[in-house]
């Protein structure tokens, strides 16, 4: 991707984004299966209780193998609820698939009233973008939601994409964030 890394944040956006609409999701399932067998594996994913993942939209990585083991473990899931107007996230549990019910951005959320977790109690949070580095900086979709809330967490950040996702170098400004790991089906950065 060494011919992208003087693109613009939109630029990088859309070309991305494109990719991922042309992927058949017979291989975006396998990837993103790849992955989640890559991070259940991991000492940090052992460990946590309290996880925050996300529910994939438009090619992202799908996390659901690992949602529903998560629930097998009984791990605490948490899921993030769109807030346009403050432009934030907060994180509320899920207890089955069933919870969720459409939101912002054609996202599956889980509803206002399930319990919110403040930042600070999250273990491990696994973080969706559109481009990351192998410095781990990432983009995401340009509002900042998840810049704010990495901003102000501990807990430890995974990044999840598919190969075709990481730049050498991307063009990062002072209040994108970086993530602590980044797993692809190929490789653990």
């Amino acid at each position: 991707m060494n011919f992208l890394n003087n693109f613009s944040k939109s630029g990088i956006r859309k070309y991305i984004c494109n990719i991922r609409k042309s992927l058949p999701l017979k291989k975006i399932n396998k990837w993103s299966f790849e992955i989640c067998k890559k991070i259940e594996k991991l000492d940090i994913y052992l460990k946590a209780k309290n996880i925050a993942f996300y529910f994939a939209k438009n090619g992202e990585v799908s996390l659901n193998y690992l949602i529903g083991k998560a629930f097998l473990e009984n791990k605490k899931i948490f899921l993030p609820k769109t807030h346009l107007k403050e432009k934030t996230l907060t994180f509320h549990q899920i207890y089955s698939f069933s919870d969720l019910i459409p939101g912002p951005f054609k996202l599956l959320e889980p509803p206002h009233e399930n319990p919110t977790i403040k930042l600070d109690k999250l273990d491990l949070i696994i973080v969706p973008g559109v481009a990351f580095d192998y410095s781990r900086g990432r983009i995401g979709y340009g509002g900042g939601f998840y810049d704010r809330i990495l901003a102000k967490t501990n807990a430890f950040k995974i990044g999840v994409a598919f190969s075709f996702q990481i730049f050498e170098k991307l063009p990062l400004e002072l209040h994108d964030q970086k993530v602590d790991m980044i797993i692809t089906e190929k490789e653990i950065i």
